[in-house]
């Protein structure tokens, strides 16, 4: 992990885009038009989120105690630090614009990528916004019980897996 992304990534999404604007033109409809409006739409409200949230990662990588970070989630913290990225994956009360600059700050002051592995499943999985705002309201305590106890176990999971891949690798 470089932690810059990848260009043939980028050229996908970009053929990707290329590909289902031609899909559109080809329906001779306002679907071309409906979706470039509705994509510039989401560039221009997303572009400011992103420089300000990428801002804010590289201030936090500066400023987060980066020692005590690598002490507790480094990568020779073992399974205690992957339970420890476990627990705190939860308390991220914030949508991608702000977990994911937030586990790259993370990844450049020395977590470990299993580490960082449960640390994003954890997130992924018990958002806490999400719950509050939308799971219980929409599918009320019992559902809400049972998915999180069925799915209490996978962060530390994940980050174990990570672990045996990368010493396999």
């Amino acid at each position: 992990m470089d932690g810059g992304g990848s260009p043939v990534i980028a050229i996908l999404m970009w053929l990707g885009v290329l590909f289902l604007a031609v899909l559109a033109w080809r329906r001779k409809d306002q679907t071309l038009q409906t979706g470039t409006r509705v994509g510039w739409g989401y560039f221009l409200m997303m572009t400011p989120r992103m420089c300000l949230a990428l801002s804010m990662a590289a201030f936090a990588a500066e400023l987060l105690p980066g020692e005590t970070i690598s002490e507790w989630l480094g990568k020779d913290s073992g399974f205690t630090g992957i339970l420890i990225a476990s627990i705190a994956g939860i308390l991220v009360p914030a949508g991608g614009v702000i977990a994911f600059p937030l586990a790259l700050a993370m990844y450049k002051i020395g977590v470990g990528i299993p580490q960082l592995t449960a640390f994003l499943t954890t997130w992924e999985i018990f958002a806490i916004h999400r719950i509050l705002a939308w799971e219980i309201p929409f599918l009320g305590h019992k559902f809400v019980y049972l998915r999180t106890a069925s799915s209490f176990f996978l962060p530390p999971l994940a980050g174990i897996f990570a672990a045996i891949i990368i010493s396999l690798l």
